[in-house]
């Protein structure tokens, strides 16, 4: 790469934002990284080898982007901003990365699993040599939540994410029943994945600044989930009213769903063995598995 500046460079980062009249759009949540370290830090704890598809969403003008193709077997950039992807496109031109394939587009939308299944053999050759997928990004804060459901619950096979997110999200999905912290989110990721918390990241390190800190938070998904239910519908609607009014007994949340009687749902509540007067945000992973299973078997929706 010879002595190509590096995007984290906060003045290299001006100069080719202005020579292609970008600006950041705080809006979308566009804040870059510009610290040189915590981008090491965050590649680094992603352990990539040259078997790894690595994902980067939001990917910018491609600080993690272009540090991961030097490491990765292929690296899937996706922006929805064009300005960017050209940008991006440029900067691993120069660097000579080919292994780095932009993705122009909205992530919400996108079908992963198959931009993945176009992309492999241009980045590795065959399907039978794409290895092991991994997400690695700086989410757009405002999508964190959605993001995860989409990605978790999709058709991709992932090994592990290392996701930088808002301080206050990354601290909910570690989060432990009993706390205000814990709620939907904590239980999306402990349910599909083992959270892990791995340090925090100052707002002063990105251009623009945000108005709240960060956190980088790795995810890494088990070979088999060690908490299964029958039907995920009935699950994520019970744990979605169990969590949408916190005040209320979980007795009342539940009976707000209008699946059964309040007596009904009583009754499930003392075969789960929960009592009827806790609160949603006291159960465990594995109480709402139960639950779960003992309506599903005794009622499903």
């Amino acid at each position: 790469m010879g002595d190509i500046e590096k995007i984290t460079s906060a003045t290299y980062l001006k100069k080719i934002l202005n020579e292609s009249n970008l600006y950041p759009n705080r809006a979308m949540g566009q804040h870059f990284l510009v610290d040189e370290n915590i981008m090491k830090k965050i590649v680094s704890a992603a352990k990539l080898t040259k078997e790894d598809l690595v994902i980067d969403i939001g990917a910018g003008p491609g600080a993690l982007s272009l540090t991961m193709a030097e490491k990765a077997g292929g690296v899937i950039a996706v922006e929805w901003d064009r300005g960017l992807s050209n940008l991006l496109r440029k900067q691993a031109r120069i660097r000579g990365l080919k292994n780095l394939c932009v993705v122009e587009g909205d992530i919400r939308r996108l079908d992963l699993a198959a931009v993945c299944r176009e992309k492999q053999v241009e980045l590795f050759g065959s399907e039978a040599l794409m290895g092991k997928i991994k997400i690695v990004a700086n989410l757009p804060y405002y999508l964190t939540t959605p993001l995860l459901f989409k990605l978790l619950q999709g058709e991709l096979k992932i090994d592990l994410l290392v996701l930088m997110v808002q301080l206050e999200a990354a601290r909910r999905m570690v989060a432990v029943p009993g706390g205000k912290e814990y709620g939907l989110l904590s239980v999306l990721c402990q349910y599909y994945t083992t959270p892990h918390f791995l340090f925090k990241v100052s707002r002063h390190v990105f251009l623009p600044s945000p108005e709240v800190d960060s956190a980088v938070v790795l995810l890494k998904v088990p070979a088999k989930h060690p908490v299964k239910v029958s039907d995920e519908t009935t699950f994520w609607k019970i744990i979605r009213a169990a969590f949408h009014k916190r005040r209320k007994t979980l007795l009342n949340a539940l009976s707000g769903l209008k699946e059964l009687e309040k007596d009904e749902w009583r009754t499930l509540l003392h075969k789960s063995e929960i009592s009827p007067m806790r609160r949603g945000e006291t159960l465990s992973v594995e109480e709402f598995a139960n639950l779960s299973e003992v309506f599903y078997n005794n009622k499903g929706i």
